[in-house]
């Protein structure tokens, strides 16, 4: 084993113990697993890497063009530029400390000198091991060998990450302790995904020896740096990958446009897109666009449940594939405002939807109720995939969405005050940030200027640059005291609504990892591991590259697993919330009887809507029946 192997096998094993460190969601055995195997392969790596690249440096150091050079002269050399790396990352460190908000750049340098640290610190134990007297012979041999490396460094990682956590505990917090699967088992996965991960190295090396040798022979013996051929290598890998993942992405979309047979009949309903007299095709609609129409709440059931007169709701929605272009869909939606009367209600909600198409069925019934059925939703999709894989759609949602809210609020102007609807937006996960998006450098002046009057956003994902930009002081155009964060509705519930200036509603669940998870973890030190992080988050958890994005993509997934039948107010589902927050955001009075008598409604259209969903046929004419209302 090379002294860079041995430099990658501490610096993975001393990742280990941090990977195990929770973080909002428990971890099942094979999670755990995956979490410390990637971690254990990515230091590896990094860290021979940068091994590689300081030996390269002191061949060059030394005059060495051949490769060969004196054992004592490059062991002292590679001493030297390991001390400077670890010298300059701590310098580095100290001069840039983490602050809230701070810029990319300077996070950058941060986690470059946290990489330096690690792979530095990794070889100068390695090479310490090579100066122990009969380090050629057997124990030095022993003390060199994988197994013990292994152990020693996850142990030392181990006691200074409990040292750190006993004084955090100190401070006041305890960690818990039933997060943890167990650890044995997550340990022994953890190797075989490291193992894994290192052999897929091994083939792109054994690849790139391939491919350099026959660029050497093509070019008449000529000898390439070594980086050519493994970009060459990686290149057609990436090839592979990227045909693989089409094809991925295409199933997934066939998979989530493929309607429920039990909806495959068109409503008869003139108040929803697809129904009578639409302009809306029901055959290009996809499931969740169906799925959403087929839902919307009768009247006569609104007046059952607010033991008041009420109207039939209208649901407008354009699906993605209801036209070719942004533009063309604009115009279907804007026909369909027309049509059914949309702006003819004194309640209009514009929704922006989740990659699938989705919006909360909860939330949707929850103002047909509480507006006694006297509003409309207009919906614009933008993609029919689930969120994680629609990231690529962002832009086509804040450009349809911009365009549809700017024409809306256009035709507005043209009415008398009297006679124009109160505005608000709801969006909820992927649609909360496509809907934020549309109003990006402008603030909340931004959603004034397009008369929107109130919103309502669940589960907004760390990567709504909006939502980062009104959190900010600096920021222009912004008024504090309208936008509202919370981390439930409880917390609307010890607010006087007349009193409270607040007309934009954020609400994020402090178990919901999917609003802290984001690509920029890999480089950037996030807000809610350091000291105002939110009662969800362990103590002992820090921040260190890449173990905390892999446990945040991990907690991501975990949050979203809610079991169908469910109605919860926890992670990623918002459903227990949305009765008092559409309630609270969109100003809709009711009592708390008549808030009561919803909930439970809102409950039993659950089992209803999972009950037509399941069904192999559609119920024919009762569908139609409870369209119409």
């Amino acid at each position: 084993m090379s002294m860079s192997q041995r430099a990658g096998v501490i610096a993975a094993s001393a990742s280990v113990p941090r990977s195990l460190v929770p973080l909002v969601h428990p971890r099942s055995t094979v999670d755990q697993g995956v979490v410390t195997g990637l971690t254990a392969a990515m230091n590896y790596s990094l860290a021979t890497v940068t091994q590689e690249a300081a030996r390269g440096v002191a061949h060059g150091l030394l005059g060495s063009s051949d490769g060969r050079t004196d054992p004592e002269k490059m062991a002292r050399t590679m001493r030297a530029i390991n001390l400077t790396m670890l010298g300059v990352s701590s310098v580095i460190r100290a001069a840039l400390p983490y602050r809230e908000g701070e810029s990319r750049e300077r996070a950058l340098a941060r986690a470059i000198s946290h990489r330096m640290a690690a792979a530095s610190g990794a070889g100068l134990v390695a090479a310490s091991l090579d100066d122990l007297p009969g380090s050629s012979r057997p124990p030095g041999t022993v003390l060199r060998s994988a197994p013990v490396l292994i152990g020693v460094a996850a142990g030392v990682a181990g006691a200074v990450q409990h040292i750190r956590s006993l004084f955090r505990d100190r401070e006041g917090t305890t960690a818990p302790r039933d997060r943890q699967p167990p650890l044995a088992t997550s340990v022994g996965i953890g190797a075989v995904t490291a193992a894994g991960a290192v052999a897929l190295a091994a083939v792109e090396r054994r690849a790139a020896e391939g491919v350099g040798a026959g660029v050497t022979w093509a070019s008449g013996g000529r000898r390439w740096p070594a980086f050519v051929s493994h970009a060459i290598s990686l290149a057609a890998i990436g090839g592979i990958v990227y045909v693989a993942g089409v094809g991925f992405v295409r199933r997934e979309e066939r998979v989530m446009s493929t309607p429920d047979p039990a909806l495959s009949i068109a409503p008869e309903s003139p108040h929803v897109s697809g129904g009578s007299g639409s302009v809306i095709a029901w055959d290009s609609l996809t499931r969740e666009a169906r799925r959403h129409l087929a839902s919307v709440t009768p009247a006569d059931r609104i007046a059952e449940v607010m033991g008041e007169p009420a109207l039939d709701p209208i649901r407008v929605y354009v699906g993605s594939t209801s036209a070719p272009t942004i533009e063309e869909r604009v115009e279907l939606a804007l026909d369909e405002i027309d049509r059914t009367g949309a702006l003819d209600r004194s309640l209009l909600v514009l929704c922006s939807p989740t990659g699938s198409g989705y919006i909360n069925y909860a939330a949707s019934a929850a103002w047909e109720y509480l507006s006694k059925g006297d509003c409309a939703s207009v919906t614009m999709q933008y993609a029919s995939r689930p969120s994680w894989l629609s990231l690529d759609r962002v832009a086509d949602a804040r450009r349809q969405n911009r365009a549809l809210w700017t024409a809306v609020a256009q035709r507005l102007a043209k009415r008398d005050a009297a006679h124009r609807p109160r505005v608000v937006l709801f969006g909820e996960s992927l649609g909360a940030h496509t809907s934020q998006d549309a109003f990006l450098h402008t603030g909340t002046q931004g959603l004034r200027d397009l008369r929107i009057d109130r919103a309502l956003w669940l589960g907004i994902p760390d990567t709504s640059r909006w939502a980062h930009e009104v959190r900010d002081p600096a920021t222009r155009d912004v008024d504090p005291k309208e936008i509202l964060r919370v981390a439930t509705a409880d917390d609307l519930d010890r607010i006087d609504p007349a009193s409270s200036p607040a007309r934009y509603v954020l609400i994020c669940h402090e178990d919901d990892a999917v609003t802290l998870f984001s690509p920029s973890l890999l480089v950037e030190h996030p807000w809610w591991l350091g000291d105002n992080r939110p009662a969800s988050v362990p103590p002992e958890a820090g921040w260190s590259t890449p173990t905390t994005f892999l446990q945040a993509a991990i907690d991501a997934k975990n949050a979203q697993n809610t079991a169908p039948g469910t109605f919860g107010s926890t992670g990623h589902d918002y459903r227990g919330d949305v009765a008092r927050a559409v309630r609270f955001a969109f100003d809709l009075p009711c009592d708390d009887a008549q808030l009561a008598t919803v909930e439970a409604a809102l409950r039993e259209e659950q089992r209803e809507n999972l009950a037509l969903w399941s069904r192999s046929e559609p119920p024919h004419p009762t569908f139609g029946a409870r369209m119409d209302g």
